[in-house]
């Protein structure tokens, strides 16, 4: 396996990161957390060549592609719960995105990463362990049996999706995870009034609602992105979700 030397161009790319991109978004990283994104990097390189954990295999896309648009997160999580502390469930969470970004950056939150693939479980124990994060585990499932499990149901203060589905599946995936009050942070594309539009019949099945759509740019030359942010007004009722494929097959 080819071993991946990124330093100290790397660190530099981070550094970068630091000093620009996220001054947006008033976030400012540490050395610790720079060196964390640093190994982070190296690992999503040297496991992408075994299983395919992603497209993206250039440093700099993954600084802009991944962890920028990951720590977009941080800022709606800022605005909306500020000292409140978070447990957070990161649905079909791939590589880590978001999840293990906001995690480097805010290491006080409780956070579960959801896959259902069971070779990106084994990448991220590692991430994990490597980087020595604790407060964060692994979950291998999916989103319509955790959506049943009494564990897990109605229990997540914030759910992220980034690239999951669209989003009248997705509300069927992550609303029954939410508390009363809890919040879907959805990253979507150019377009997400068209997503909306068709959510609106489960929006008005799961008991939640549209709270806020921004769109946004990663820097120049990147892709513009959107943000709906969904708040669950009630509990979800019993029957979902419905079983596994179902909500895909049969969207609300």
């Amino acid at each position: 396996m080819e071993e991946h030397n990124l330093e100290p161009e790397l660190n530099l790319q981070m550094e970068m990161l630091s000093l620009q991109a996220l001054e947006e978004l008033k976030i400012k990283l540490s050395p610790n957390q720079l060196e964390q994104f640093s190994v982070y990097t190296k690992l999503i390189l040297d496991w992408n060549e075994r299983i395919n954990l992603t497209a993206i295999t250039n440093p700099e896309e993954i600084r802009v592609k991944h962890f920028l648009d990951s720590l977009v997160f941080v800022k709606k999580l800022q605005e909306h719960y500020q000292e409140q502390s978070i447990y957070l469930g990161d649905l079909g969470t791939g590589a880590g995105f978001p999840g293990i970004p906001l995690k480097i950056v805010k290491p006080e939150l409780e956070v579960v990463l959801i896959d259902a693939l069971a070779k990106r479980i084994n990448f991220l124990t590692e991430v994990i362990e490597t980087l020595k994060l604790t407060g964060i585990r692994v979950l291998h499932a999916r989103a319509e049996d955790i959506g049943k499990d009494p564990k897990f149901r109605e229990k997540f203060d914030v759910i992220t999706a980034r690239a999951v589905a669209e989003l009248p599946v997705l509300l069927e995936y992550a609303i029954p995870l939410l508390k009363v009050g809890g919040r879907l942070l959805a990253a979507k594309g150019m377009e997400p009034e068209k997503e909306l539009q068709a959510a609106a019949k489960a929006m008005d099945i799961l008991n939640c609602r549209e709270e806020q759509l921004e769109k946004y740019t990663l820097g120049q030359g990147a892709d513009y992105r959107s943000m709906i942010i969904i708040q669950k007004l009630g509990l979800t009722p019993a029957k979902y979700p419905r079983p596994a494929g179902k909500p895909k097959k049969n969207p609300l």
